[in-house]
């Protein structure tokens, strides 16, 4: 008989029962009726959601019915690993997405779940002043009955500064999303501040902690490489571990995007704060370069590690990283010495939460299809491995491998999709970086200055016809 504990082939998953409960008060376990199951995490989604596709002979549609505050309880795993749970903190069906006629008295029938935290957040609102640091707020409004109320694990890097905030009438994770702006790090006072969730519960996390500490790279999960699968998979059990790390498809989306990068600030931009008590304008400018080198990256680990801007100048004599026009942030503060906890600081954390966001959302963003692991959530570091497409000889394998494309990433989403008739888990991730492992050589090069041609006004250089 099978070790259930251990995993029989890539992409194995435990499945823990799937029992619906419905507003009748009608139970049911629907697993051998599931034929998929997607789950779906974000680093910008306070919760996870998905869907599960069933093939209704039994008229489960008509029993139930499915009306939208279905409880969905299950739960899944790659055999030994950590389990993703829904039967401790429950799902909610929300939306019967599709119910299509197959055959007689069968359907398929696409239901939508989300957590049931996700549902509270929807039924409550908070009007509300706090004061306090931005992490004792946060703490309050996600497990406070009188707010979100939720029992689920959370996990919050410290912040700075005490701040006052009134929340006007919003939602809870809107409250949330409205405070992680303006948060900064107690420990290496870092901005940009994560809001989501994943199987181990709630993050309130800094860029900079999921990274490293003190410059201490976090170490990877998994290290993911590009090949042939049957070149992992061998009848030995311990391929079975290469196997399920192994890259079975692989594509880039925006890559760079020079334009939106400049528009919104990620290279450069100027800050001016006017303080409405002393009437005064304060101007503060921010460079890639500079906060580069004094915030942790992904490729931290290696000693040669580079950002992946260009060093380099062009025909004005200034770095893309030195256009502080290209960027404008204009925003109000106040002076403690007049009410405590109304200086919102904009100049330590505005600029570069920016540019670490727009950098995150659209630079180097590798999507990956490879077999399902549990272990593997949005918030990780992965390290991938993808060998190069320019012809080498035998001899140079060192460098077969892609520097640009291979290296260590953070995992920004993820989607599992299980499939249950043939016992197949696999996983689609989306990882980014924000660096080089080793700095490429940049080259300045010199290019023929463009004719200054002739201005004609008035059109008067046109022939017309007689």
């Amino acid at each position: 008989m099978a070790d259930k504990a251990a995993i029989q082939h890539p992409g194995d998953f435990d499945l823990d029962g799937l029992l619906i409960i419905g507003s009748t008060g009608l139970k049911m376990e629907v697993g051998n009726l599931v034929q998929e199951v997607n789950l779906f995490q974000n680093l910008n989604s306070p919760y996870m959601e998905g869907d599960i596709l069933l093939n209704d002979n039994t008229g489960l549609s008509t029993r139930f019915p499915f009306l939208g505050q279905e409880r969905l309880l299950f739960g899944f795993q790659t055999p030994g690993h950590y389990p993703v749970d829904f039967n401790k903190y429950h799902a909610v069906l929300y939306n019967t997405k599709k119910r299509v006629h197959n055959a007689d008295r069968s359907q398929t029938v696409l239901l939508d779940f989300t957590t049931l935290d996700n549902l509270k957040n929807f039924q409550t609102k908070i009007s509300k002043s706090f004061k306090g640091v931005i992490s004792s707020i946060v703490e309050e409004i996600i497990k406070s009955p009188k707010f979100l109320g939720s029992g689920k694990p959370i996990h919050i890097d410290e912040t700075v500064n005490r701040r006052k905030f009134v929340v006007p009438n919003i939602k809870p994770y809107s409250a949330v999303e409205m405070l992680k702006e303006e948060a900064v790090s107690a420990d290496e006072s870092s901005p940009h501040y994560l809001f989501y969730e994943n199987p181990e519960g709630y993050h309130f996390r800094s860029l900079d902690s999921l990274l490293g500490k003190q410059k201490r790279p976090i170490a990877p999960k998994a290290t993911y490489v590009y090949q042939h699968p049957a070149a992992a998979v061998n009848t030995k059990n311990r391929n079975i571990f290469a196997a399920i790390n192994t890259i079975l498809h692989w594509e880039i989306h925006d890559n760079t995007n020079t334009f939106i990068n400049l528009r919104n600030g990620m290279y450069a931009s100027t800050l001016f704060t006017h303080d409405i008590f002393n009437k005064n304008i304060q101007e503060f400018k921010f460079d890639y370069d500079s906060g580069y080198k004094s915030r942790h990256s992904t490729n931290m680990n290696k000693k040669g590690h580079a950002s992946l801007v260009p060093d380099l100048k062009d025909e004005d004599g200034e770095k893309i990283t030195e256009k502080f026009k290209s960027k404008i942030f204009v925003h109000p503060t106040g002076n403690d010495n007049h009410i405590e906890g109304l200086h919102n600081n904009a100049e330590h954390w505005l600029q570069e939460s920016r540019s670490r966001y727009v950098e995150r959302m659209t630079n180097f963003n590798l999507k990956i299809d490879t077999y399902g692991n549990t272990d593997i959530m949005v918030g990780d570091i992965i390290e991938v491995i993808i060998p190069s497409n320019e012809p080498m000889p035998p001899s140079a394998a060192k460098d077969s491998i892609d520097r640009v494309l291979s290296g260590r990433y953070l995992v920004t989403a993820l989607h599992h999709m299980i499939q249950p008739p043939i016992q197949m888990h696999t996983m689609t991730m989306t990882v980014t970086k924000d660096s080089f492992e080793n700095s490429p050589v940049w080259l300045e090069t010199k290019y023929k200055t463009p004719p200054q041609r002739s201005v004609d006004i008035g059109i008067k250089n046109r022939v017309y016809m007689q």
